[in-house]
């Protein structure tokens, strides 16, 4: 048999030499992972349970139910009818403003409808209750592959442990997880496939529901299709890695859901649609990747103050820092799987006219691929291990939660609905006594506020560098080795 794609960690390198980390046991791991699973979806139903009650839905989560009317009102996915008989009052008492889009012989779901078929039977038993939450247990397992990510990529279980906890609460998912936007899927289908890609054991099973999850993404929206391109071919590489020509099988297992998903998107473009195009819906719309500069978009997406990942969560910070404390040449392999990953996507979303996906939570399009980003901030940490590190890492994450909590107590806050002024952030500095929301960029004042941007990335760059130092300081062993192996032996 070949070289695994990742071995596991190395004990001989082991966090801490003090320490005294036991061997990993199976039932070991798979309560903590449970455990952290069972808190993230209390956590997660609580606040849906909130927005439930005290929120309509709002941005495009509405349009998506009203995708779920038609499919079991109409048995159609013709939604005309259910937003001109107003099917939808029970759960959206207003007027709606169509979301369609031109189709070849009259108007179509503007949105994919992937999303409410995965959705639609908790919907048909409890409504948009169901929905809701089938998104927060979609979020909850997320949490548990986190956690198993970190693991197999020879993370100290303490680390580990600690890092999902904080990403529980202090990344977009908690915000997401009690709302009917599809990133959730997509970051779930994303994260599981790439520890297929990095993880030591082969198993023909899991491959095929990492094979699934990709082969849904682009009917659950037209720009998860980068994500089907590039880990298909990492799953394909994978298996030559294992199998090599041995055996055809389980290629059949890690291309043969996907390749059968892709076809039957492409069928049904075509008979719905008249079109091979792999987003007929956006494309009609007008919707399209490198309408704008990346790195106006890029800006955008990371540092504005109504959308941007950092100022909403900023335990991100530690990302950059992590990336530079794990260059080494055991880890290249590692890095280049994230690396093609993530940077394809953002570059795509981040050169959309609509960088902060319209009227939308901080951070959407960026949420499919936060929780990759674990392995970097947990690498940080680790490589600190150093309890103020922790203690910064822990406040970082208890302000992202601020933020989304009392975006969840008034749930008017989450949506920007206001170019000057981020009302969630200006109420929490009023309650804390602190206005920080001012000093933050703004894409959407005239001028942009360039300067305010450059600033921002210098504070981060200045920030990374200043972590790096102080990282370089410990010994490299507390990364583990070794890397991915995807080519060498």
């Amino acid at each position: 048999m070949s070289d695994p794609v990742l071995a596991p960690p190395d004990r001989r390198v082991a966090v801490d030499d003090d320490a005294g980390e036991e061997p990993a046991s199976p039932r070991r791991e798979w309560d903590l992972a449970l455990a952290l699973g069972v808190l993230a979806l209390i956590l997660f139903a609580f606040a849906a349970r909130m927005r439930f009650v005290h929120a309509l839905p709002a941005g495009d989560e509405p349009h998506y139910l009203i995708i779920n009317l038609a499919l079991q009102k109409y048995h159609t996915i013709d939604v005309m009818p259910v937003y001109l008989n107003r099917d939808y009052w029970s759960f959206y008492p207003s007027i709606l403003e169509p979301h369609v889009s031109p189709g070849p012989n009259g108007p179509l779901p503007l949105h994919n409808i992937g999303g409410p078929i995965l959705w639609h039977l908790p919907f048909l038993l409890f409504g948009r209750a169901g929905a809701m939450g089938f998104m927060a247990v979609v979020s909850a397992l997320t949490v548990v592959n986190i956690f198993y990510f970190l693991r197999e990529l020879g993370i100290a279980r303490a680390y580990a442990v600690t890092v999902t906890a904080l990403f529980v609460i202090g990344s977009p998912l908690y915000m997401y997880s009690s709302m009917l936007f599809i990133e959730p899927i997509a970051a779930l289908a994303v994260l599981y496939a790439v520890r297929m890609v990095c993880r030591r054991e082969f198993s023909g099973a899991r491959m095929a529901v990492a094979s699934t999850g990709l082969g849904v993404l682009p009917w659950v929206h037209g720009r998860f299709i980068v994500f089907s391109v590039i880990l298909g071919g990492l799953l394909v590489w994978r298996v030559w890695r294992e199998v090599q020509r041995r055996t055809a099988w389980p290629y059949v297992w890690s291309l043969g859901p996907l390749v059968v998903l892709l076809a039957a998107m492409e069928v049904f473009n075509l008979v719905v649609w008249h079109s091979l195009h792999f987003a007929p819906n956006m494309a009609n719309y007008g919707a399209a990747a490198f309408q704008i500069p990346v790195h106006e978009g890029l800006a955008g997406a990371l540092f504005e103050r109504h959308f941007g990942l950092l100022p909403n969560f900023p335990i991100f910070a530690l990302v950059l820092p992590g990336v530079l404390l794990t260059v080494r040449r055991s880890l290249w392999q590692l890095h280049g799987v994230l690396f093609v990953v993530v940077v394809p996507y953002v570059v795509a979303v981040c050169s959309f006219s609509a960088w902060w996906a319209g009227y939308s939570p901080p951070a959407r399009y960026l949420a499919a691929i936060t929780p990759l980003l674990a392995y970097y901030v947990a690498a940080a940490l680790q490589r600190l291990h150093h309890w103020l590190a922790i203690v910064a890492a822990v406040l970082a994450s208890l302000a992202a939660f601020v933020l989304a909590l009392a975006s969840d107590i008034t749930p008017a806050l989450r949506f920007h609905g206001d170019p000057r002024t981020n009302h969630v952030m200006r109420e929490v500095g009023r309650l804390v006594g602190v206005r920080f929301e001012p000093y933050l960029p703004n894409s959407f004042i005239d001028g942009g506020q360039p300067v305010r941007f450059v600033l921002m990335t210098l504070l981060v760059v200045a920030f990374a560098a200043a972590v790096w130092a102080l990282g370089r300081r410990a010994p490299q062993a507390r990364i583990p080795d070794p890397p991915v192996r995807l080519v060498g032996r």
